[in-house]
């Protein structure tokens, strides 16, 4: 009896090992394209994942998938995990690319407000008016960044005000 127990949880254990992902990397930057040093890039999407199963260039395939997905052109604070055969990759990190710097926001047919990168706003955070700056454009929201250490945050257009 004990040593169909032991051989069932040896088996177990195998078999759950193979499922798992391994974590193999961290990486401050990674792209499957040449990069324009006259473009400026602004963060798209942060902490987006992607998995990408292939027989060979998996995790090129992963990169592809998620720039694809969010319309970037390259990933920042990247983490890689690979299952133990090696043919499934799973990707996870923030989605860098060329944005519409121009965005036209109508608040209640009063006023077309215009806000671009670089524009000051103030929002409301926990019951504090913020100071900040974007730096990122979306469909509906904007990406601030704020406070002495820079800390970035996403924020509704109807939440922010531009400041002059």
């Amino acid at each position: 009896m004990k040593t169909t127990t032991l051989l069932l949880t040896i088996t177990l254990a195998t078999l759950a090992s193979c499922s798992s992902y391994t974590r193999i990397g961290d990486l401050t930057g990674i792209s499957n394209r040449n990069l324009d040093d006259s473009q400026e890039y602004v963060l798209i999407e942060r902490e987006v994942e992607a998995v990408a199963k292939s027989d060979n260039d998996a995790l090129e395939q992963a990169v592809d998938n998620m720039t694809k997905e969010y319309q970037g052109e390259f990933l920042r604070n990247v983490k890689i995990y690979v299952k133990s055969n090696g043919k499934k990759v799973k990707v996870i990190g923030d989605v860098w690319g060329v944005q519409n710097t121009n965005v036209n926001v109508t608040a209640s047919a009063v006023a077309e407000i215009n806000l671009q990168i670089g524009d000051s706003v103030v929002f409301n955070r926990r019951g504090k008016i913020i100071d900040g700056k974007i730096i990122g454009l979306n469909s509906n929201s904007v990406i601030v960044e704020y406070g002495k250490k820079n800390k970035r945050m996403e924020v509704k257009y109807d939440d922010v005000t531009k400041t002059e």
